[in-house]
């Protein structure tokens, strides 16, 4: 016997609830991205200003480079007499005051040397150049060392560069004096305006430095007969530039 009360699903039906569904999706997203425009909005209400501070100081270290460069026919030759002059070099520097750890090999090079004669390539022995690098924390000696270590052997003498030992103090007294004239001109500003400058919310730093250098760009030098040079380490400058981002209230 036929059921005539049985329930039938209508595709018509189907598509209604469906519809529901997506009108209820598509009302939550622009709920959602109001809230988070509004949210935006709030967020930007920021102003930022920048400041810089400057440290002038005396540099109290010199980084030197000596080099001893020995020729010989032999390899064995070439590094008898480069370790005797770089030893001699050695131990001229520790007495004269400088410290072990100050001290320190950078380059040790040994190569063999050929000439062309006729188009063809003849062997003319070997050479050995070896680099050996200083801290002067004594800058009143400077001229005394390089000129001793010429005398006991080195032939090239590198860039004598001045700098500061401790950098990182410099550059914490100029960020210091950065963020106050940040502060300053954002208090300047707001007083002017009539802004209502909040809690900072951002900040940002650069740094920059300048490094005098006595440029003697590894010349050879003779030590006879002649005292190096007076040098002096002049100034340096560290600069550090911030950005604060202050809320708006």
């Amino acid at each position: 016997m036929e059921d005539h009360n049985q329930h039938h699903w209508h595709p018509s039906g189907a598509k209604k609830a469906l519809l529901i569904l997506l009108s209820v999706f598509v009302l939550f997203l622009i709920v959602s991205e109001g809230y988070d425009i509004k949210k935006k909005m709030e967020s930007s209400k920021t102003i930022a200003f920048s400041g810089e501070g400057k440290v002038v100081a005396i540099p109290d270290i010199s980084l030197v480079s000596f080099s001893v460069v020995s020729s010989a026919d032999t390899a064995a030759k070439a590094m008898e007499d480069n370790s005797q002059k770089m030893n001699s070099i050695i131990t001229f520097v520790k007495e004269s005051g400088v410290e072990e750890k100050d001290v320190k090999t950078t380059s040790y090079n040994l190569y063999p040397r050929y000439d062309w004669l006729e188009g063809k390539r003849v062997f003319r022995g070997y050479e050995l150049t070896s680099t050996l690098s200083i801290k002067i924390r004594d800058l009143d000696k400077i001229s005394q060392l390089i000129d001793g270590a010429v005398k006991k052997g080195a032939n090239q003498v590198g860039d004598i560069q001045f700098t500061i030992d401790d950098q990182e103090k410099l550059k914490d007294e100029a960020r210091n004096k950065a963020i106050e004239n940040a502060k300053e001109r954002a208090q300047n500003i707001a007083k002017a305006s009539g802004l209502k400058i909040g809690r900072v919310v951002n900040f940002s730093e650069s740094s920059r430095g300048y490094y005098p250098v006595y440029d003697t760009a590894m010349k050879e030098m003779s030590g006879i007969g002649s005292a190096a040079p007076q040098v002096e380490a002049g100034s340096q400058e560290i600069t550090v530039d911030v950005v604060l981002t202050f809320e708006l209230k």
